[in-house]
């Protein structure tokens, strides 16, 4: 009799296997595809700065990016624009920071540049203008940034390349499902790979347009204009381009 028990659980035992088995690719199938993190940007309001009787200088935290974005102006027309933030592969960071003196004069830094191994970056230089001008602007200030990402050209061949393999994969799949004469799979696959073949052309006319323009669509010194150009309905005028 007991020999008989041991044999009957044996086979329930084995009998269980495949449903263990099936429960698990169930899960494994059913599970969510992990999204890619997308890149941020950031932009700041407008902000007031008080007078000084020494150097203008401001540090601001990019928290987004566990950066930070720092600018020291002197009254003989030096200046230091810095800043720093974590990798970003295949991507090339754009930044700016705009001053804007109580006349709508303002005075424009930009840095771009690969943001792959981190950021770190100092630009410093020396212009006559802000010298000439720099008491108009220790009067007191306002002062915006702006960043923003794009894809480097590394990156632009990466991102097509997986395009390339999702369109093959999922015209593969719909030749499958009319072989099994499953039409509606095989047309929610064409529906899906239609989707995809206009978004391939949609980023490439995009990128076709920033290449056309030079490149300075979108960019972050768009942004900060936007923001500080105009105050108070008065449109400001730029002194420097840094």
């Amino acid at each position: 009799m007991s020999k008989q028990i041991s044999e009957i659980r044996r086979h329930c035992a084995l009998a269980l296997i495949p449903v263990m088995v099936f429960a698990v690719s169930s899960a494994l199938a059913q599970a969510p595809a992990t999204t890619p993190a997308t890149t941020p940007t950031g932009a700041s309001p407008v902000l007031t700065n008080p007078p000084v009787q020494g150097p203008i200088s401001h540090n601001y935290k990019l928290p987004k990016i566990n950066g930070t974005l720092n600018i020291t102006v002197n009254s003989d027309g030096t200046w230091d624009f810095s800043g720093t933030g974590k990798a970003f592969p295949h991507k090339d960071y754009d930044v700016s920071l705009a001053l804007r003196n109580p006349m709508g004069e303002m005075i424009l830094f930009q840095y771009v540049g690969d943001a792959t191994n981190g950021i770190q970056f100092s630009k410093q230089g020396q212009t006559e203008i802000l010298k000439d001008n720099f008491a108009s602007f220790a009067k007191g200030h306002s002062s915006s940034w702006a960043y923003r990402f794009s894809e480097d050209k590394e990156g632009r061949a990466l991102a097509y390349e997986a395009r390339m393999k999702k369109l093959e994969a999922l015209r593969r799949e719909e030749e499958e499902a009319r072989k099994k004469h499953e039409e509606k799979v095989a047309a929610e696959k064409k529906a899906a790979r239609e989707k995809e073949e206009q978004q391939q052309i949609a980023a490439e006319r995009a990128q076709q347009q920033k290449q056309s323009s030079g490149g300075g669509g979108g960019s972050s010194v768009g942004s900060v204009m936007s923001t500080i150009g105009t105050v108070a309905g008065v449109v400001g005028s730029i002194l420097s381009f840094l």
